[in-house]
């Protein structure tokens, strides 16, 4: 990646990368053009690749900076600032719907990225995402309070069902093309609540 990309003013930046999420977010890896998204962004096609050698180098930068939009938002809500572990859930999927209202296109891209399966890019995104939720899940089990848990509950597997049907819930969301926030967010808190019932004492 040229350096020359970050002194250019933050708003023509700000346009390139966000033509470049709309269009791989609407496309798969092979069949987004990087001729849309240099239209889309108003700049040459040569120019784009003046900034980001090939098509791989932009997606990469992409998907590291998505990872970081959704890691900010996190600690905005301070999802780990309390030992609640329902309370934590709920506010990491808080974020994660803020993140979808603010940065629609992000957010898409982040879940397509997720289940792309070319073998260009599959596996960079895919020890990116291990080594991030691997992270992740150590320091929400070495967070939380286990007292007002079931005793029979294992609190990893626990953990690990609630992200794999939000990731479910989340790519089916972006497959249909309902990728409707309010309606995301509502949908979880109504999850937490029967969680809640389920898996407290």
């Amino acid at each position: 990646m040229n350096d020359k990309f970050f002194l250019l003013p933050l708003d023509k930046q700000q346009r390139i990368i966000n033509a470049a999420y709309k269009v791989f977010s609407q496309n798969n890896y092979k069949k987004a053009p990087m001729a849309e998204i240099a239209s889309e962004g108003d700049i040459s096609k040569a120019l784009l690749f003046h900034y980001f050698t090939n098509k791989k180098e932009l997606y990469l930068y992409l998907w590291n900076n998505a990872v970081q939009q959704i890691y900010q938002a996190t600690q905005e809500y301070k999802v780990t600032d309390t030992e609640d572990f329902f309370e934590m859930i709920q506010r990491a999927l808080l974020a994660k719907c803020h993140v979808m209202r603010s940065s629609p296109y992000l957010y898409s891209f982040s879940v397509k990225a997720y289940y792309e399966t070319e073998p260009e890019v599959l596996g960079s995104i895919q020890r990116s995402f291990q080594a991030e939720n691997a992270h992740s899940e150590d320091v929400i089990l070495e967070t939380i309070d286990r007292s007002s848990l079931r005793d029979d509950i294992d609190i990893r597997l626990l953990y690990r069902e609630i992200i794999w049907m939000a990731d479910g819930y989340l790519r089916q969301a972006v497959l249909s093309e309902e990728f409707d926030a309010e309606r995301i967010e509502q949908d979880f808190l109504r999850m937490i609540e029967q969680w809640k019932r389920v898996y407290l004492k």
